[in-house]
């Protein structure tokens, strides 16, 4: 794990550890989101976050601490065969942000400020109160975006690349 936070500066690691550290919170090292792990994607949301309300002069503690929890839903989103993709998705960015900010609860204590930041990040399903839960959705939905079409080109990369192989043989 020590190699994986390099890329992360001495006062965000300060405030993010005590919750990156949890025996819960390690859970989401196994689910995957993209092209990692649920745990990667919220580090990445969380100092991109905390990066945005630094310039911004806005509760950075908050931030980092509700951007981190944003997707502590604990559980791998399954698209089954035999259900609507569109119905599944819009139930998921409904109700995961609520199973979240419940988890969080358990484990951590939360002020209003990262309650908001957990609730309300699937806008246009939520509707962030706070600045600081704002710029937790901008970057969530920038990140999850870049994440997204770098699986997608990837995936085509590899099926140009067989379909030459294949062609050359």
């Amino acid at each position: 794990m020590e190699k994986l936070l390099l890329k992360y500066d001495d006062y965000f690691l300060a405030v993010a550890r005590p919750i990156i550290e949890h025996n819960e919170y390690q859970k989401m090292k196994m689910i995957p989101h993209h092209h990692g792990s649920v745990f990667e994607h919220s580090l990445d949301v969380a100092y991109l976050s905390y990066k945005i309300a630094m310039k911004f002069r806005l509760d950075v503690i908050s931030t980092i601490r509700g951007a981190l929890l944003h997707d502590f839903y604990l559980y791998k989103f399954k698209k089954r065969e035999d259900k609507n993709l569109l119905a599944e998705s819009y139930r998921h960015s409904r109700n995961h942000p609520k199973i979240a900010v419940k988890n969080a609860q358990k484990y951590f204590e939360l002020n209003k400020k990262e309650r908001d930041i957990i609730s309300n990040h699937m806008f246009p399903v939520g509707l962030p109160r706070s600045y600081e839960a704002w710029v937790t959705t901008i970057a969530d939905k920038s990140l999850a975006l870049t994440e997204y079409t770098t699986r997608v080109y990837c995936f085509a990369y590899l099926k140009l690349y067989l379909h030459l192989v294949q062609k050359s043989a």
